[in-house]
Order: C-alpha cells, then sequence, then structure tokens
C-alpha cells in the first residue's frame, strides 16, 4: 500500500466502524482535531466517534496528495446516521499529516459544523 493511497484506506476503515482497523492507519501519539470533538488523540476521538454512530457512510469526491509534504487532503461527503437514528450530512475536507512510516501523525477535519455541534450536544444531554 503507498503513501497517496491511504486517503481511501481511512475512508474505508471509518465506513466499517470498526475502531481497530481505523488506528492502524495512526501513528501511537496521533492527533486529531474536530469541531465538534476539539483536540484528543486518535483512540479518544474515534472513541467518542463510534460511540456516537450507528452507519458512517462515506462518498470520497477527491484527494490531493503531496509526498514532499507528507500530506494529504480528502474531500468527501459525510452520510452521518448518529445512534438515536437521525442523520447529517455534510461535505468535509481532512488534512491527514504523515509521519516516515505513512501512519497519520495529524489529522485536521474541516467542515461546517453548526448542525453537527447542536445534534451532538443534544446526544450528551439524553444521556
Amino acid at each position: 500500500m503507498g503513501f497517496c493511497d491511504l486517503g481511501a484506506r481511512y475512508i474505508k476503515a471509518l465506513q466499517k466502524g470498526e475502531l481497530q482497523g481505523i488506528l492502524e492507519l495512526f501513528a501511537p501519539d496521533a492527533q486529531v482535531v474536530s469541531p465538534v470533538y476539539g483536540r484528543l488523540d486518535a483512540y479518544q476521538f474515534y472513541s467518542a466517534l463510534l460511540a456516537d454512530t450507528r452507519k458512517s457512510q462515506l462518498q470520497l469526491h477527491h484527494s490531493i496528495c503531496d509526498r514532499e509534504a507528507g500530506k494529504l487532503a480528502i474531500y468527501f461527503t459525510y452520510y452521518w446516521t448518529l445512534k438515536d437514528d437521525s442523520q447529517l450530512i455534510f461535505d468535509v475536507v481532512d488534512i491527514l499529516v504523515l509521519d516516515n512510516n505513512h501512519k497519520i501523525k495529524g489529522l485536521s477535519i474541516i467542515y461546517d459544523s453548526r448542525d453537527t455541534s447542536k445534534k451532538i450536544a443534544s446526544l450528551r444531554q439524553q444521556e
């Protein structure tokens, strides 16, 4: 598996929703920055995300690979079914920073989070 296909592998792993499969793509000390969950280590972020998720469908539109900079950008639409069966649909750009072993050491998630922030806050109140 090559450097530039990591974005597609990440999308597939996220869609499967298996924590271990997702974490295999990350360096042990990886950080994720999310508009809804904040800055967390990868384990904490994906544990929280998967706990809130019933189903994820992702449609990859485009990816940009910069080997020299060690970065990938992936643009996709996220069809996110939450644990209460509500669905959110939004476009996302993820910026992945890779280490020398082609593992993700940093992930910045970029999207308009107004609706998702409200919905996740509502889920927290129901718990």
